[in-house]
């Protein structure tokens, strides 16, 4: 009932035009971003656009004059700079997800961490949060034994687990968000919380759709798909 008041003052403060809402996420939420615009277009008279990529790399676009409107990033910290930098509007930002790691292709990721004939897939650390979790995973002196093993690093995320679905490699390090149920699950103290924050863009702020879009996220039906898609609540 909540979430239908809050819609009907949505759309009672909206033009009845059809605006635009330019989406750009982290290649791990794609999945999760395109069910909730399908909602969103379907409960209001806007349309939206979505771009995905690694973090990294959708963050240089920002910078360099992307006209997105809301940015969907893996982790805190990106978000929070764009914030500060200009590209974000101060006080939208916000935590949306607690994202989780997996290892996929593994029944016990204590043994086969540390085992060098294993292949692994991650995305890659410089540009991706989760490629930077599971490096700092990789990291930890149980699993050193393995430091020689093939380590290939992928764009982002969902080409980490594709490198693994393929059979390219014996095991991806991946969120469990593109798991589809499977993976072994990875103890939380091996990696820093991957808290996933969103920002409406300087370019969104004049936008009605960005900004009724910025509302309907925090509405609970849209934490339950998050939660549902293998995600946790924030910190």
């Amino acid at each position: 009932m909540r979430t239908v008041i809050l819609l009907l003052l949505l759309l009672s403060t909206s033009p009845l035009k059809a605006e635009v809402v330019r989406i750009a996420t982290a290649a791990n939420f794609r999945a999760t971003a395109e069910k909730i615009n399908t909602l969103f277009e379907a409960s209001t008279t806007h349309k939206v656009t979505l771009s995905s990529a690694s973090t990294g790399i959708l963050f240089s676009q920002i910078q360099h004059g992307a006209p997105f409107d809301i940015f969907f990033a893996a982790d805190k910290s990106s978000a929070l700079k764009l914030e500060e930098n200009g590209f974000g509007v101060p006080g939208e930002r916000f935590c949306y997800a607690l994202g989780t790691l997996v290892l996929v292709g593994s029944g016990n990721p204590g043994d086969d961490l540390a085992n060098p004939e294993l292949s692994l897939a991650i995305a890659n650390p410089v540009t991706a949060p989760y490629g930077k979790a599971a490096l700092e995973i990789l990291h930890r002196p149980e699993f050193q034994s393995a430091a020689s093993r093939k380590l290939v690093r992928a764009n982002n995320a969902i080409q980490a687990y594709q490198h693994w679905h393929s059979s390219t490699v014996d095991m991806a390090l991946v969120p469990l968000s593109l798991a589809l149920g499977g993976g072994a699950a990875i103890s939380p103290n091996w990696y820093t919380a991957i808290e996933q924050h969103v920002v409406l863009l300087k370019h969104g702020e004049e936008n009605p759709a960005a900004q009724a879009y910025m509302h309907w996220i925090r509405s609970e039906q849209v934490q339950a798909l998050i939660g549902e898609a293998g995600y946790g609540p924030c910190l």
